[in-house]
């Protein structure tokens, strides 16, 4: 929220100040004192705004009002406390009776700082511009120093995190690598259990007791159909037959490490 308005501005005068309207000022303080300074335009008949009012009676009208230039004294001692109080011009007027902030500050600004910098000092620290110019390189080649350690700061940061990052990427290479040797070394144990399986199982002998088994129940069903004219033939015992084949060789095989050889060999593929 900011300061309420003096006035509402419509249809003031505005520009600079006649003799009249000076004269209206000056007799209605000097009869009333100093009022609100808002209510002081309606009071003494001004159609001007309040702010215009004071700053015309403490820049101008006041009668203790000191005019003239400023002396070599003045202007030393607005340098003393200038270098101690800065530019709080109000506060610096506050020790010149009869002079105002703004008259101070203008005589700062063209012709006191114009003075100092002809004597080589710097009119904002008081100082030889030579020890001015040599604290603020120091100043500059600090701050550079401190961005360049906050950037290898930043840097020492991110090899770091690459160092992790390789490290990461190397245990999980090594990872694959052992998933894979051992999956190879599973298969390769498969398959020598199946050689020993098969080298110990004596294939042709076994195949010429089940095709000998086949002939004679083939030859006893033949002689049975001889003898049993009326029964009719049918694929369903042959069927049979084959079923028993089949199951006799399941009893003697496992079929689990096929399973398992067909597994790997289709994640391989895969990979």
């Amino acid at each position: 929220m900011g300061r309420k308005p003096c006035c509402d501005k419509v249809g003031l005068k505005r520009g600079p100040w006649t003799i009249e309207e000076d004269h209206k000022l000056m007799n209605f303080i000097l009869n009333n004192g100093i009022q609100c300074w808002r209510m002081v335009p309606k009071l003494s008949g001004l159609l001007r705004c309040g702010k215009s009012c004071r700053l015309r009676w403490i820049n101008y009208l006041r009668p203790d009002l000191k005019r003239g230039g400023f002396t070599e004294m003045e202007e030393n001692q607005i340098i003393q406390l200038h270098s101690s109080l800065g530019n709080r011009w109000s506060k610096i007027a506050a020790h010149f009776p009869g002079r105002t902030d703004n008259e101070i500050k203008n005589h700062w600004n063209t012709r006191i700082k114009k003075k100092l910098k002809l004597l080589g000092l710097d009119p904002v620290s008081h100082k030889p511009i030579e020890q001015t110019q040599e604290s603020q390189e120091k100043n500059k080649t600090s701050e550079e120093s401190n961005s360049l350690e906050g950037q290898e700061e930043i840097l020492v940061v991110k090899t770091h995190d690459d160092d992790d990052h390789a490290k990461r990427e190397i245990q999980a290479t090594d990872e694959k690598h052992l998933v894979d040797e051992l999956t190879l070394n599973e298969t390769t144990d498969l398959l020598r259990n199946y050689e020993m399986l098969c080298g110990n199982l004596d294939l042709e002998s076994w195949l010429n007791q089940d095709a000998n088994t086949c002939i004679s129940n083939c030859s006893s069903l033949s002689i049975e159909e001889s003898n049993n004219p009326s029964i009719d033939e049918s694929p369903s015992l042959q069927q049979d037959c084959l079923l028993q084949w089949v199951d006799s060789v399941d009893s003697m095989l496992s079929w689990d490490c096929f399973d398992q050889l067909e597994q790997d060999f289709l994640m391989e593929n895969n990979q």
